[in-house]
């Protein structure tokens, strides 16, 4: 049994240096920056600028959820802690596409349309999911991913949720009063 037990160990140890030694390669491999005519695309076709993190070659648009005033057992949360949604869009490790990622803050009677608008427009749903508990509205939170051409992404992403209070032109400005509570 002890010795089943080191030959186990041995085995571990080995393949944990390998796993280490695959991490430091990788490590020293970075993805090709975001140029600046992706960016332009992905505002263009949101509407709104987003942001460019050079450290991690990301273009992230925020998406919050203005229009809602959220409680939890009764007590107000402010939009930032937990109820602003995004969309990153990053080059491919061979710089000839993109992938888009997002996490959208949705009302339970926007999830079926948003999934038939993301299918519509070849985009994936990797998850549907909630992040509290008692609060109201009942928010959910869907992530929505695809690979492609940047601007073709970005354009694709926009008329997916065109329709939804998640699209930056149907936003109102931060502290509006007209909030949608359910």
């Amino acid at each position: 049994m002890l010795r089943r037990a080191a030959v186990l160990s041995a085995a571990g140890a080995a393949s944990l240096k390998g796993i280490k030694q695959v991490a430091a390669v990788t490590a020293k491999i970075k993805t090709p920056p975001m140029m600046p005519d992706d960016m332009a695309a992905v505002d263009a076709a949101l509407g709104k600028k987003g942001r460019y993190v050079e450290a991690e070659a990301v273009y992230t648009t925020p998406l919050p959820r203005n229009d809602l005033r959220v409680t939890i057992k009764g007590e107000a949360v402010p939009i930032p802690l937990g109820f602003g949604g995004w969309v990153s869009f990053k080059k491919t490790m061979d710089g000839k596409s993109a992938v888009v990622m997002s996490d959208t803050v949705l009302l339970e009677d926007e999830v079926n349309p948003l999934i038939s608008a993301a299918h519509a427009n070849s985009l994936e749903i990797s998850a549907i999911h909630n992040h509290f508990f008692y609060e109201n509205p009942r928010i959910f939170y869907m992530h929505l991913h695809g690979m492609g051409d940047t601007a073709d992404l970005a354009r694709r992403y926009a008329a997916a949720i065109k329709a939804t209070k998640l699209f930056p032109a149907n936003q109102p400005p931060a502290g509006a009063v007209q909030a949608r509570t359910g």
